[in-house]
């Protein structure tokens, strides 16, 4: 866990800390004027539009018996509990191949297609086709009974096999819910949980000025509202509510919702993350509306195009999958801390598909625009790269310089079972064909490496994965088109003019323990991703691998999980941190030891 890393979304220099600004004075709300976070009139009318259509669908497709669930297994690991877990188990079981190809690169998942997939594998072990390790079988047979309630259809699963289910894994007579109203066809359910989570940041070397160091805690509740009537609609509202005290960086959750209290140096501060959408089950695909995360592309770090790390955007989305493939599309509504900017939007489409169990490819567009709400976008099927000079010459841009067009293409090779190799190229403005080094080329790569069990060494997971943008990718001339959400990147965590290597070794010693070894090496050049090309620059300019003075970082980690599904978990790690040119100055360096524990607590 990065504890001191800041978003390089900002051109504020990362190494400021709050610790050297005056504290707050009283109770503060840092929100932007209700105004810029509201849809235009013609966006509003287009969402009535397609509310309606849903209605009337509804209305004509008749809930009668109560359904698997539609709610996703949600991305952010801060957001809720044992979701990582569930993903990397299903990660592990595909690359085993255990289990066929599945979207893994169009994510999240629902918990419907999450215990399909569980029930496969129970199948296949019970007809003696596939063999799982002891541990495997314990985990597999805890994640069903965490996800009980939710069924493919009645008759896959009897009460027989959930008595089973019960007796195997140590939290089956344990409830599931803080509170339950269910029906014939409805269910309506609320779980609450809550964490405690320390970190310490201890600096033994340093150079030049006084280094931020010392204890943070953060008291965090999470209570989930949810429900789903019939087959055809869902709802969720999963929120974080977040209390953090003796924060010693400037801001450790930088695009939440903010509330600071008191007066001392030592303040209580509030952060509250949420994500609430509703779910319609259409014949043709899936509609949802509200607030949510995406991650597109096989990276397990992170992604480039689009990726977990922003908090959820408001969205409309249609999803829709038949046999191996799956197509995705999507309108959300960005947000900036520039009070000049009012209005921001990306539409976005992703098709992928799997192909004999081990090749699957993904191709995926994305535009950002802002100034005016763009109905010519929500088409799913159009293609950006050509819709959008049209239309930014119609609003009166000038040709190719008005919104901001990005495109990607990955594939994911399992050669053999327990070996996965993988591959993204995104593309934003330029073509690196043509004329690489010119500036405007802008692009990022990624690859890696996933093996399970490797050399034989059972209940074992390794990792391998490199990501490198260059210096103007994510930038754009107009700053209402750059590629954030407030503060964050949409695409890779590092941003513009910066590369990323992680290593990451896991070892499960039974089915609640396990221990983590992994490597980082961070490095970043003067660019970010609000630092666009000089206007006065010459016009044959071409951009420079890690520009001007690079930052670096190298992280060796060594961490220990001990999770009981459905019950508690507990997570700790020690880091080691060398440092250097901190904030891209020149022998300005810095070591330091990083530690964090968390506890998470699930209700009854």
């Amino acid at each position: 866990m990065k504890i001191l890393k800041k978003i390089r979304a900002s051109s504020k220099p990362r190494w400021q800390s709050a610790l050297f600004r005056k504290p707050t004075r009283g109770l503060r709300c840092n929100r932007k004027p209700a105004a810029q976070t509201l849809l235009t009139t013609a966006a509003r009318r287009w969402l009535m539009v397609i509310l309606l259509m849903a209605a009337l669908v509804l209305v004509s497709v008749s809930a009668t018996v109560e359904a698997a669930s539609l709610i996703n297994v949600p991305l952010n690991p801060d957001l809720s509990d044992f979701n990582r877990e569930t993903y990397r188990f299903v990660h592990r079981l595909l690359n085993k191949r255990v289990l066929p190809g599945i979207r893994r690169g169009s994510l999240p998942l629902t918990r419907k297609q999450v215990v399909s997939y569980l029930l496969e594998v129970t199948r296949k072990q019970k007809n003696g086709e596939i063999t799982l390790s002891a541990i495997d079988r314990k985990r597999l047979n805890a994640l069903l009974t965490f996800y009980r309630e939710v069924r493919e259809n009645s008759e896959q699963v009897v009460d027989q096999k959930d008595r089973e289910l019960k007796k195997q894994s140590p939290s089956g007579n344990r409830r599931l819910h803080l509170m339950t109203m269910a029906g014939k066809n409805y269910r309506f359910s609320f779980d609450l949980r809550a964490s405690q989570r320390v970190i310490a940041h201890l600096v033994d070397n340093v150079s030049e000025e006084q280094p931020a160091e010392g204890n943070m805690h953060v008291t965090t509740v999470y209570p989930h509202l949810y429900g789903q009537v019939g087959e055809t609609f869902a709802f969720t509202t999963d929120t974080a509510q977040r209390f953090v005290y003796g924060e010693f960086f400037d801001d450790f959750f930088p695009d939440e919702a903010k509330t600071n209290f008191g007066r001392s140096k030592v303040a209580l501060k509030n952060r509250t993350a949420i994500n609430a959408y509703l779910k319609f089950n259409l014949p043709w695909f899936e509609l949802q509306l509200g607030q949510d995360t995406l991650q597109w592309g096989p990276g397990y770090h992170d992604s480039l195009l689009v990726s977990k790390n922003p908090i959820a955007m408001d969205m409309i989305k249609l999803q829709a999958t038949y046999g191996s493939a799956t197509f995705t599309a999507f309108t959300g509504i960005l947000e900036d801390m520039s009070q000049d900017i009012n209005q921001k939007y990306i539409s976005g489409h992703r098709a992928e598909g799997y192909f004999w169990d081990r090749f699957g490819f993904g191709l995926s567009e994305v535009v950002v625009y802002g100034d005016r709400f763009e109905p010519g976008y929500l088409n799913p099927v159009t293609i950006y790269l050509i819709s959008e000079q049209p239309i930014s010459r119609a609003d009166g841009r000038v040709t190719g310089s008005g919104d901001n067009v990005l495109m990607s293409v990955d594939m994911r090779l399992r050669i053999v079972d327990d070996f996965e190799i993988y591959g993204e190229l995104m593309v934003d403005d330029g073509n690196p064909a043509v004329n690489f080094k010119h500036w405007d080329t802008k692009f990022g790569i990624l690859g890696g490496i996933y093996l399970t069990d490797p050399f034989g060494i059972s209940d074992t997971d390794f990792h391998a994965e490199y990501a490198f943008i260059n210096q103007y990718a994510y930038t754009h001339v107009n700053p209402v088109n750059v590629y954030k959400h407030f503060t964050t990147p949409i695409g890779h965590q590092i941003g513009s003019d910066a590369d990323n290597l992680w290593m990451e070794l896991r070892r499960r010693w039974t089915d609640r323990l396990e221990t983590i070894f992994g490597y980082e090496l961070e490095r970043h050049g003067s660019g970010n991703i609000d630092k666009q090309h000089p206007a006065d620059a010459p016009e044959d300019d071409i951009w420079t691998p890690l520009s001007g003075i690079t930052e670096s970082e190298h992280r060796l980690s060594v961490g220990a999980n001990w999770v009981v599904i459905g019950h508690y978990s507990l997570y700790a790690e020690w880091a080691r941190v060398w440092r250097q040119n901190v904030g891209n100055r020149p022998d300005v360096r810095e070591n330091a030891n990083e530690i964090e524990a968390k506890f998470l607590y699930r209700f009854p």
